[in-house]
């Protein structure tokens, strides 16, 4: 029993260790970026789309938009367009869809929390785009 707990604890400090060396925070060491703002989610996504196809280039720009101006239902919109166009082809794309949905998602709680009905209803869309 002590070894397995040794092995375990030995299992999870490597873990640990490489999740420390490898996640990065967005720094120019090439980690993944982990805005702290949706204003930092809306430029994380322009930038990470700057490369793509028009079309995606579009949702992108409208998302970050939208996210700016605290429209988060019609960002909400334009991140699933991006979503489920299936052009999505690099990890840094993804990194940044992943991104802004966090920080809306953080946007959409403190909405709530201070009684913003709209920000209720864009969040139980969230939760029903995410079970799809």
């Amino acid at each position: 029993m002590l070894k397995a707990i040794s092995i375990f604890k030995r299992h999870v400090s490597l873990t640990l260790l490489m999740l420390a060396m490898g996640c990065g925070g967005g720094s120019e060491g090439g980690g993944l970026r982990n805005s702290k703002t949706v204003e930092g989610a809306a430029d994380h996504l322009v930038e990470a789309f700057d490369g793509s196809s028009v079309q995606l280039k579009k949702h992108a720009r409208s998302a970050s938009e939208s996210m700016r101006k605290g429209k988060y239902r019609a960002a909400l919109i334009s991140i699933q367009e991006i979503k489920l166009s299936g052009e999505v082809a690099h990890f840094e794309e993804g990194a940044a869809v992943r991104d802004s949905l966090v920080n809306l998602e953080e946007e959409l709680i403190y909405g709530m929390e201070n009684g913003d009905p709209n920000a209720a209803k864009t969040y139980e869309l969230l939760k029903r785009v995410n079970r799809n």
